[in-house]
């Protein structure tokens, strides 16, 4: 009789190891196990430290947004409250620092709850409820130089914290927006809503302006020498703007017109700073000679009848004075 192959031996005893463990598993182990190896695992978000804060009272609520992001994003790093109200301190600066450096060596109740630390924070760096302020800056805001993305950018800002109702914030962003742009809203009506009614101003503002750049791109006409002849002295105010946009639509030619009219540009040349009086590019005008005395109306002068009549009556004159 054979021996067996001792590699043989160990396959088969391994084998019926393999067999008993898996005979024993219960179900729950087995359901335990395939869930562990199926759910993928967690990962913190990365997130950047908020900015130092130094006290400012239109930062505080941004300030406070930017620490809840990290807290919440990275909440295996800060488990209790304690820990996340010395994170918002490590991010203080300046006057902030000084408030909050009694409060947490003084072991203060505050620094056990995250709501109340919060809570009393924006009482003393935050604004107010119900700031006026807000609402001021609104009726103030105006487009003036800038474009009116940047300015509904701002507008939208102010409008987030104002708590006006939307009626009122369309009224008072299209009171602000450059006469040009409120011009060509007029025949839109309020009802759109607040956030369309800006897209739509962005859209038409944009189109005014490369309608504008298209047209300053072109080259100027040229015209023919003037032929001599009688000169006329009008005196229009916007002649060189009439040649520059004869070969323009009327709709074009009335808005560059208007255009000058409320940013206080040249009607001559479309520059800046001067008006077409003192405008350096119009050519001098020919000053009208002056009219003689007897050429104005109401004057008169002797025909030829009344000078022959004093001629023939000069020799008498003088023969009566020598006889005289």
């Amino acid at each position: 009789m054979s021996s067996r192959d001792p590699v043989e031996e160990l396959a088969e005893a391994l084998r019926r190891a393999l067999a008993s463990a898996a005979g024993s598993a219960t179900p729950a182990s087995v359901s335990a196990a395939a869930a562990a190896v199926s759910s993928p695992p967690v990962y913190a978000s990365p997130m950047a430290v908020p900015a130092p804060y130094s006290g400012a009272a239109e930062d505080c609520n941004g300030f406070l947004l930017q620490c809840s992001l990290t807290l919440e994003m990275q909440s295996h790093l800060y488990p209790d409250d304690r820990a996340k109200i010395a994170f918002i301190i490590s991010r203080l600066d300046g006057k902030a620092l000084r408030w909050a450096e009694p409060l947490w060596s003084q072991s203060n109740p505050m620094m056990s709850s995250l709501s109340a630390f919060t809570r009393h924070f924006r009482e003393v760096f935050g604004r107010p409820e119900g700031d006026s302020s807000v609402g001021e800056r609104l009726c103030r805001i105006k487009q003036g130089n800038l474009s009116v993305t940047e300015y509904a950018l701002q507008f939208r800002t102010l409008a987030a914290a104002s708590g006006w109702n939307e009626q009122a914030l369309i009224t008072t962003y299209r009171q602000g927006l450059d006469p040009q742009v409120r011009l060509h809203l007029a025949a839109h009506e309020d009802s759109m809503g607040l956030e369309k009614f800006i897209q739509l101003s962005v859209r038409l503002a944009t189109r005014m302006q490369l309608c504008f750049e298209e047209h300053q791109s072109q080259p100027a006409a040229s015209t023919a020498p003037a032929q001599p002849g009688p000169v006329s002295h009008p005196e229009p105010a916007d002649d060189a703007m009439q040649l520059e946009l004869s070969e323009v639509s009327s709709a074009d030619r009335q808005w560059e017109r208007q255009r000058r009219l409320a940013q206080s540009c040249c009607f001559y040349c479309g520059g800046s700073g001067h008006f077409v009086a003192k405008c350096p590019l119009r050519p001098a005008r020919a000053l009208r000679p002056r009219s003689s005395t007897l050429g104005r109306p109401g004057t008169s002068s002797p025909g030829p009848s009344a000078a022959s009549s004093s001629s023939r009556l000069q020799p008498r004159q003088r023969y009566t004075r020598s006889t005289r």
